[in-house]
């Protein structure tokens, strides 16, 4: 008899939490806004440096006087484009071609050999890496934060060496990241 009442007792139990748990509330499904307050908080907060990455014009690192300082007269105008990930700045000098671009999306970390030769170096006070390519281009991509850096990519041909330019350019570009 005791064990009728226990099993009583637990049918009645689940029938009374059986409603609780199949409950439905009315309205619109929403994410709870505080559950994502830390995450959201954390990674969409930009350090000053990416943050002003991200609103400046990459043709403003580099003027046309500077870049024909380094690599003599420009056929054109700089212009801006958008490559891959980067936002760059063109330059057409007499021979060969460079930009200037602005990631915001990945730091050095992101820098790939892809069959050429880096080498970690310093502009400025910005960490940075030299990767001297298989096809004769250069690049000098400065470290800004872990998630940011600018891209100096000078293409001369096989002929000569292009990172003399390639840090030249760089030198320059590197005090507006300040």
């Amino acid at each position: 008899m005791n064990s009728r009442i226990v099993l009583t007792s637990l049918a009645f139990a689940a029938l009374v939490a059986l409603p609780a748990c199949t409950a439905s509330t009315g309205g619109d499904p929403k994410p709870n806004s505080d559950t994502n307050t830390p995450s959201s908080t954390s990674s969409s907060t930009p350090t000053k440096a990416s943050g002003s990455l991200a609103d400046t014009d990459p043709c403003s690192l580099l003027t046309r006087s500077e870049a024909e300082q380094v690599v003599g007269p420009l056929v054109e105008e700089p212009t801006s484009e958008k490559v891959g990930s980067s936002r760059t700045c063109q330059f057409a000098p007499d021979r060969g071609s460079f930009s200037v671009g602005i990631r915001t999306n990945v730091g050095l970390s992101g820098v790939q050999a892809n069959g050429g030769e880096i080498k970690d170096i310093k502009v400025g006070g910005h960490q940075a890496k030299q990767l001297l390519g298989a096809t004769g281009s250069c690049g000098v991509y400065l470290g800004v934060d872990s998630s940011s850096r600018v891209d100096v990519v000078l293409n001369a041909g096989a002929s000569t060496d292009p990172c003399p330019l390639a840090l030249k350019v760089a030198e320059l570009v590197e005090p507006k990241l300040q």
